[in-house]
């Protein structure tokens, strides 16, 4: 999955519920997550596998700060759980400092991490950052989550562009999610997905979810 949003808009939000409600959500159900991060704001996640552990399949987590560089898969792999839900969150701007982190960033969020049961979120800013040096956590992603933004519709329109869908629906959609506080819209691209579901809103039980015909 490729979550991407500016600043603000509510992706750290998102990912929280995702994680809260894993095991609707995601299948396997994991029992491991790794957080790889360079801004540490994430009391709230380790608090709730800790308080859930013996209820939830998520047993265990791991943050890795990535200041100093993004570990390769090779690393990873001997911290991966049974099945394991791995998170990058807006690690752009530390790829591209060098061909290394650029390398393993790329190799995590799409070759590596589809041969060893886990599941991916790249979270980003910007689709394009880098000047596309990063397409390849974009181009292998089953689902495409765009978050609301007020200023800058050229990465949502890219993913609908690529999808053939139409810009004038499409900013009809984008009209209804700015009505929500932390709106999104989801792009599903899973060879497995429905057809007539590829692009909706609302994924959480507790939510109403909304189907778009576009």
């Amino acid at each position: 999955m490729t979550l991407c949003g500016p600043s603000q808009c509510g992706k750290s939000y998102f990912i929280e519920k995702i994680i809260k409600n894993h095991e609707t959500l995601i299948h396997p159900t994991i029992d491991k997550l790794i957080y790889l991060y360079t801004v540490d704001k994430y009391d709230g996640i380790k608090q709730f596998i800790r308080d859930n552990e013996q209820t939830l399949t998520l047993k265990t987590f791991e943050f890795i700060d990535c200041n100093k560089g993004i570990p390769s898969m090779e690393t990873i792999k001997g911290k991966l759980g049974k099945n394991t839900l791995l998170v990058l969150d807006d690690l752009m701007v530390v790829a591209t400092t060098n061909s290394t982190n650029l390398l393993n960033l790329n190799n995590i969020a799409s070759r590596d991490s589809h041969h060893s049961n886990t599941s991916v979120i790249f979270v980003c800013q910007n689709l394009n950052f880098g000047s596309g040096k990063l397409c390849n956590c974009r181009v292998n992603s089953h689902y495409h989550v765009m978050c609301k933004s007020l200023t800058d519709y050229r990465d949502v329109e890219m993913i609908a562009a690529n999808k053939k869908i139409n810009q004038n629906k499409l900013h009809r959609v984008l009209e209804d999610i700015g009505k929500k506080q932390y709106g999104y819209i989801v792009f599903e691209g899973c060879p497995k997905g429905y057809a007539n579901t590829r692009v909706r809103t609302g994924i959480f039980p507790q939510d109403e979810t909304i189907v778009y015909d576009i």
